[in-house]
């Protein structure tokens, strides 16, 4: 039998390849639009993180080194950044509140220049960018193999202080700031207050790296000059197994930065990877249902009416006049047309013209845009009741110097046979033949290797 043939298994192989990366292309999507679904639910507290930074923007008013923070620190009612810095000062003006089990949020912020902790080896006032006045003291101390730098401060003047504070006991705020540093050192920090001298603030840096390894209420800081500032705009950030979206806003002479949680990366890795499986198997599923006809006939190379004209019928070319009035006529007509796609869909891709006569002179079809949907829909249900089972193909038409011509591409299907009428028949050069049973024998052995 002339012709290169595809093999059953071959086809089935591509079509099963195409419906499996069409498969997982769906997931993979599926999963994507939850995961923009899920961060587009944080788009209302990003809006109201926004409205926050630009208040905050005009309730602090800064000059090249200060920053008045009055009206900013006694607003109970806005809220505030997580984190806002001093562009050039790289002045912390607020920090968030700490927890025990989260003494940083934001870990490319949690650091802390120790430079500065040192200028407080003995108790020193120290005047802050934002006017308020502090007692400050650090000392170094050993952790875990670890050197660090700890300082704490008592706040003489600050807005933020409900009640003013008395002139202090100098002499009594050094020894409580002296003592709770030691306190800290030994890892029992407390900050309690002692005749009115409070430690009003605290912080432990690791001293090679400046990274803050915990806090307590706020004091002054300086966010060192070899840490970057966040870019601004929003970006993801995982910390401590909780996904997060980080906005960052400035107005040149401020950054604030605030954090909305997402949730649980465990969780929402749980619910991507359902999303995926789910998306992916009914995406499958779907395929081998809906989509086999579809991706058989992509394989198909098919040629135009004027190619067909110059090679002639042949292994994978069938011409055929057209589908007669007369009932007899019309019946053999359509007996023919099957047997011609059954025998491409046993053998191999093949197209069948018709509007087109034996000897390759065009007759056109005399049919308009009713007609042509009529014919089309014709062929598909003869194709459906008649070959078992039903074969990949598709019907289409071509305008030819103004004449119509169907025409049907067939794919070689994925199944072992096509049976027309009970009957397998096989393409032959230009003719459609029963199968022999080297025939049977060739396609047994081609679907099962």
């Amino acid at each position: 039998m002339p012709g290169k043939r595809i093999r059953p298994r071959s086809v089935q192989r591509i079509v099963k390849r195409r419906i499996l990366i069409f498969s997982l292309f769906v997931g993979a999507a599926a999963t994507l639009l939850v995961a923009i679904g899920y961060l587009a639910s944080t788009y209302p507290s990003i809006r109201r993180i926004q409205q926050v930074h630009r208040h905050i923007f005009d309730e602090i008013v800064c000059s090249d080194a200060t920053c008045d923070t009055h009206v900013f620190t006694t607003d109970w009612e806005t809220g505030s950044a997580d984190y806002i810095i001093g562009s050039k000062t790289r002045y912390f003006i607020d920090v968030p509140s700490p927890t025990e089990e989260s003494p940083g949020i934001f870990a490319p912020l949690d650091y802390s220049d120790t430079q500065f902790i040192a200028r407080f080896r003995e108790p020193a006032w120290y005047k802050t960018p934002d006017e308020e006045v502090w007692r400050l003291y650090s000392m170094t101390s050993q952790a875990d193999g670890k050197e660090l730098d700890i300082i704490v401060g008592f706040a003489k003047e600050a807005p933020w202080k409900m009640v003013d504070t008395l002139q202090p006991d100098i002499g009594l705020v050094d020894a409580t700031l002296r003592a709770e540093a030691e306190k800290l050192s030994l890892g029992s920090p407390n900050a309690k207050s002692a005749r009115g001298a409070a430690v009003d603030g605290y912080e432990i840096v690791e001293s090679r790296t400046q990274k803050v390894s915990d806090w307590g209420p706020w004091l002054p800081i300086f966010l060192p000059h070899e840490a970057k500032l966040p870019r601004p705009g929003a970006s993801l950030y995982v910390a401590k197994g909780d996904l997060f979206v980080v906005q960052t806003g400035t107005d040149g002479r401020l950054l604030a930065t605030s954090l909305v949680l997402v949730g649980s990366v465990y969780w929402l890795g749980i619910l991507g990877i359902a999303t995926f499986i789910v998306g992916s198997a009914t995406a499958s599923a779907f395929g081998r249902r809906y989509l086999r006809t579809y991706f058989a006939l992509m394989t198909v190379r098919v040629p135009s009416l004027e190619d067909a004209l110059k090679t002639g019928e042949g292994q994978k070319v069938e011409f055929k006049r057209g589908l007669s009035a007369d009932l007899e006529q019309q019946k053999r007509a359509e007996e023919e047309l099957l047997k011609s796609v059954a025998a491409f869909a046993n053998t191999n891709d093949g197209v069948i013209f018709i509007g087109v006569d034996d000897g390759g002179r065009v007759v056109g079809l005399d049919l308009d845009f009713k007609q042509k949907d009529r014919l089309e829909q014709k062929i598909r249900q003869l194709a459906r009741h008649r070959i078992r089972p039903i074969p990949p193909s598709q019907v289409g038409f071509e305008d030819y110097r103004g004449l119509v011509v169907a025409k049907i591409v067939v794919a070689r299907g994925d199944a072992p046979a096509y049976l027309m009428g009970g009957v397998i028949y096989v393409r032959s050069g230009s003719s459609d033949v029963r199968a022999q049973p080297e025939d049977l024998k060739n396609i047994i052995l081609a679907y099962s290797h």
